[in-house]
């Protein structure tokens, strides 16, 4: 009877249909890759697990690190650490935090869902349908890139010369003409290996800009609620619910940053570098008869909207925190007694300085920080293609 009953609590816990459908698909995510650890376990999800990580992390990420020993020039090695490498350590990095600070993670999640958090009038359920849409918008445009970065891979059945996606070496076995059955196996598995890797890197982007987004809803729904301030009364009966409620809003950004920077600095540290050798590994191959070069693109497409995401939403954190200033001195404060005038000069004072999210208090979650990163990674693609001209 004990274990039914924390079974039963544990399932009220994490109630995840009370989510919108991103955070659903990335939950599901989460165990299909083994990465769900609340408890209890049953032990066949343990196996599971324990089967997973061996035969699509541990054998994957050690035959895929090998094979930089047989590149066959260093401009090839360069390029593999480049364009593979990077993105496999930060897949990991946020493997481990969302197995580690699985809890965290969740509490975080159940804040979104707060009484607090809900909209209290049909236009803050306007407001707060219109965030939640955007957040749709771009969790499924996001799927969509990804799934089409991997699928391309299945170009290279259309070369007669038997070229494996991802990496040309696989624990010694021979394949080709004459081991075919091998060579259907082991593309199999480069694919379905970089698939899963691909839904990690996914859940965890889309719950950090899923949790950003929730900020972003709850500072317009602040703004609109200062704004509807007009008389001393009205100040004095909603002051203490609108302090604490900016104060939750402000604990739970300091809580993502914290969260996420090592991941996400990872992530800002090697995309300008993947970005860079994506380019020039598919402008090096284009041509009408070099269809894998889609693929690339294609890769390279994703890489640029994982890095674009956290960047529009953190943004947007940031740009309505300013808004959020001017909504406070858009009520009607001028009509309030000389104490409330006050107060509310000392909380614009409080919030003189932004809500801003960076990556180990070094890359800023904002537009800027992107479109450096892509203005570097064209100064190096540049470069490369400077100098393989100069060598043809």
């Amino acid at each position: 009877m004990k274990i039914e009953t924390q079974q039963t609590t544990d399932s009220d816990k994490y109630r995840w249909s009370d989510y919108i459908r991103p955070v659903r698909i990335t939950v599901w995510a989460w165990k299909i890759c083994g990465l769900y650890n609340a408890k209890p376990q049953t032990r066949l999800y343990r196996a599971y697990r324990f089967l997973f990580n061996i035969v699509l992390m541990v054998v994957y990420l050690f035959t895929l690190s090998f094979n930089m020993f047989v590149m066959q020039t260093f401009e090839q090695l360069v390029l593999y650490i480049m364009y593979i490498v990077f993105t496999e350590i930060v897949m990991l990095l946020k493997a481990l935090i969302t197995y580690h600070k699985f809890d965290q993670i969740c509490n975080l999640f159940r804040q979104t869902l707060d009484s607090d958090f809900k909209p209290m009038d049909a236009e803050e359920e306007k407001l707060y349908r219109k965030g939640i849409g955007e957040i749709n918008y771009y969790f499924y445009l996001y799927m969509m890139t990804t799934h089409l970065a991997i699928a391309s891979a299945l170009l290279y059945l259309l070369h007669e010369d038997y070229r494996l996606p991802y990496f040309p070496w696989m624990l010694g076995i021979e394949y080709g003409p004459s081991e075919r059955l091998n060579f259907g196996i082991i593309f199999a598995y480069q694919v379905i290996g970089m698939y899963f890797h691909m839904l990690i890197n996914v859940a965890i982007d889309v719950q950090l800009f899923y949790f950003l987004g929730m900020i972003g809803i709850q500072l317009d729904l602040l703004g609109k609620r200062f704004r509807m301030i007009r008389t001393s009364e009205q100040f004095e009966q909603s002051f203490m619910a609108l302090i604490n409620h900016y104060q939750k809003v402000q604990r739970m950004t300091r809580e993502v940053e914290q969260l996420y920077s090592p991941a996400f600095f990872a992530q800002f540290s090697a995309s300008g570098l993947v970005i860079c050798a994506t380019a020039f590994k598919a402008s090096s191959m284009f041509n009408v008869y070099e269809l894998t070069a889609i693929q690339n693109l294609l890769y390279m497409l994703a890489m640029m909207f994982q890095m674009f995401l956290p960047c529009r939403f953190g943004n947007e954190v940031t740009r309505k925190s300013h808004i959020l200033r001017t909504s406070i001195y858009s009520s009607q404060w001028y009509e309030m007694r000389i104490k409330d005038r006050k107060t509310l000069h000392m909380v614009l004072q409080r919030m003189n300085k932004p809500l801003t999210l960076k990556a180990y208090y070094f890359f800023n979650y904002n537009l800027q920080a992107y479109t450096t990163t892509l203005n570097m990674a064209y100064s190096v693609y540049a470069l490369l293609q400077r100098n393989a001209l100069k060598k043809s």
